[in-house]
């Protein structure tokens, strides 16, 4: 892969610590970020990768909030529906956030990006400097979990909502561009069998927020190869074992990344289910033997 490397990691709910193990095998594999760019509860990723965070201190977070605040995430969003509640789960995690981050952008061992979603636009906001916990829990911000954050006067939301993909602030020297992908995959029919309402609400957001990713990925991809690892595995709304989605994580980023070729050219690899029903981003797609 040709430096410089831009890593992207996308929303994805519950499969989110998948994006953990997809870091491991990307550090193994000697493959180092110039740029971070995240969004939504991947934002979380983004900024401990930025920070320079080990793989077991990201896995430590990932079990911290599911015991603290996502164990039932049904629980979670009754919590936040009650203005005292939903400050309580913000400051747990803002605290958190504040333990493990640096206090600002400028102190990052890399450059890092993250997207909100402007609550009175419904634009994308895209934040590069300043108060670092502030912005990662602005981007993550999940509607009627956390409340909204206000930054420079403006309310921010999760960033997931218009950037599933966050390739907005992508610098222009970047060569290769990978995306940890847990949101966009379809889920498999195993998974579906037997959701309930709440997951299949779950499921038909992202299902919603799944069309907006094919115009970053097509400006994207008409530039610069785009490798997309992805996987499939996991309910959207299941924080219960995140060490199981690590290791499908691992298991997905090895498989993907073992059949590119070793020279890449601009396009999408790895196109995952569900987006790979998009004819402009089929006429995009490379094949793993060619390249």
């Amino acid at each position: 892969m040709k430096a410089p490397i831009s890593v992207v990691t996308t929303f994805g709910l519950g499969r989110t610590p998948a994006q953990v193990g997809m870091l491991e095998v990307l550090a193994e594999r000697g493959i180092v970020a110039d740029h971070i760019a995240g969004t939504s509860l991947g934002a979380i990723n983004a900024s401990l990768l930025a920070a320079a965070s080990s793989a077991d201190e990201m896995t430590e977070f990932w079990a911290w909030i599911h015991d603290e605040i996502l164990s039932s995430p049904m629980r979670a969003i009754a919590r936040g529906l009650t203005s005292r509640q939903a400050r309580k789960q913000e400051k747990q995690v803002r605290e958190r956030f504040a333990q493990l981050l640096p206090a600002t952008f400028e102190e990052l061992h890399v450059p890092l990006s993250l997207s909100c979603t402007a609550l009175e636009t419904g634009a994308e906001v895209v934040i590069d400097s300043g108060d670092l916990p502030e912005a990662v829990m602005a981007s993550c911000a999940l509607p009627g979990v956390f409340p909204p954050v206000s930054i420079a006067g403006a309310p921010l939301i999760d960033g997931g909502l218009v950037a599933g993909v966050p390739l907005q602030a992508i610098p222009e020297r970047t060569r290769t561009v990978i995306v940890l992908d847990t949101g966009h995959s379809a889920v498999s029919p195993d998974v579906v069998a037997g959701y309930r309402w709440w997951e299949v609400g779950a499921l038909s957001y992202a299902h919603q927020i799944r069309g907006q990713a094919v115009h970053a990925l097509v400006r994207m991809a008409t530039r610069v190869p785009v490798v997309v690892l992805s996987t499939s595995g996991g309910r959207l709304l299941d924080f219960d074992d995140p060490t199981s989605a690590i290791e499908a994580g691992r298991r997905a980023a090895n498989q993907q990344l073992d059949v590119l070729p070793a020279r890449l050219r601009k396009g999408v690899y790895n196109l995952p289910s569900g987006l790979d029903e998009f004819e402009v981003l089929q006429d995009l797609q490379v094949p793993a033997s060619d390249g």
